[in-house]
């Protein structure tokens, strides 16, 4: 691999590369639902290898969670994975996968070994394709950009590691890794000198331009969690976004309240999972009533949800209290003691 990575670093030197980054893509994710996998690997099919030659990508960055399940890999969801990752290969584009906590078999580095790109591949895939690799163990230091898998990040001992190892300042021109980057304290985001850092991790997208974090997203959206949130994969030259390609293929979930349903809009329903969301002060008044029975019947596709809450809460659409209201109590009660710090951290940041 060594080899590799200095022909790829004199082809930097020549041509500025022009990367295609996606964030965590869980496949295997719903129990392995066979209608989630084949919607994933028709994004693939219709959005990401169209955009690989159309848009002459030299590099694929994967940042982390190929997989969802850390201790098994359902054989039909591998086999089918299997296959699109030869496919993606073939092309000859360099392709750099970055290891997530989904894809270890275990939280502790004892046993890095054990993930599922060892299961799926192993070493005659490698052989076979000297141009993908698999960040798994060590940090990868290619054409200034530093790959970091998730233990290096987890762990604070290998971050300061990572610190005395490479020089942040000169040597590095951004950072690709899986981690919570609302979560990185001060110190280490000054350690960074300001390099761009892109993340996976977090399935919703949070973007810090002032200290340069960015935490992507997943590429698909998969509970009400990231309700009414577009999904995208980056396109990434001279170490900045240039292009958001917008993911129209997989479901997404939808949240629509109160007078909204009124709404003729088609597209709100197309390919989606749907909340309607009806205070208990409208449930009662016949035209919501009406209302509700029209959409479940016409949108039958679109598993439409209905969900009455006490009209005294306050409602958006990413955020509902009355539902499960004291699960925020129930959360606070229940937080590990050692963990109990970084809780109030990320509560206080989200506030603000």
């Amino acid at each position: 691999m060594c080899n590799v990575s200095i022909l790829y670093n004199i082809i930097y030197k020549i041509h500025r590369m022009k990367d295609l980054v996606i964030g965590d893509c869980h496949f295997g994710i719903k129990t392995n639902s066979i209608f989630w996998l084949n919607k994933q690997i028709e994004f693939f099919d219709k959005v990401v290898m169209p955009t690989i030659r159309t848009e002459n990508i030299d590099r694929i960055i994967f940042l982390g969670d190929i997989t969802d399940i850390r201790y098994a890999i359902n054989q039909y969801i591998g086999i089918e994975l299997k296959k699109l990752v030869h496919k993606l290969a073939a092309t000859g584009k360099r392709i750099i996968f970055v290891a997530g906590n989904h894809d270890y078999y275990s939280p502790v580095e004892e046993y890095v070994d054990y993930n599922s790109y060892e299961l799926l591949f192993g070493e005659d895939f490698t052989n076979r394709y000297n141009n993908v690799t698999f960040v798994t163990k060590d940090p990868l230091l290619e054409n200034g950009s530093l790959f970091l898998p998730w233990y290096w990040t987890e762990n604070p001992e290998h971050f300061d590691d990572m610190l005395y190892r490479y020089n942040i300042k000169h040597d590095v021109d951004a950072i690709y890794c899986h981690a919570d980057l609302t979560c990185w304290p001060g110190p280490r985001i000054a350690s960074i000198h300001g390099k761009p850092i892109y993340s996976g991790h977090i399935h919703y997208i949070v973007e810090d331009s002032v200290c340069n974090l960015h935490n992507v997203g997943a590429a698909f959206a998969f509970t009400f969690n990231d309700v009414n949130q577009d999904r995208f994969i980056y396109i990434i030259e001279n170490n900045k976004i240039v292009k958001k390609i917008k993911n129209d293929i997989t479901p997404r979930f939808v949240r629509i309240v109160n007078e909204d349903i009124f709404k003729d809009d088609d597209s709100m329903y197309d390919n989606a999972y749907v909340q309607l969301i009806v205070s208990s002060a409208n449930i009662n008044k016949a035209e919501y009533v009406d209302r509700v029975k029209f959409l479940k019947n016409k949108y039958v596709d679109s598993n439409v949800r209905v969900h009455i809450i006490d009209s005294d809460y306050e409602i958006d659409n990413t955020n509902i209290k009355g539902i499960n209201s004291n699960i925020g109590k129930y959360i606070e009660d229940n937080i590990p003691t050692n963990l109990n710090d970084k809780y109030l951290y990320i509560k206080d940041k989200i506030k603000k």
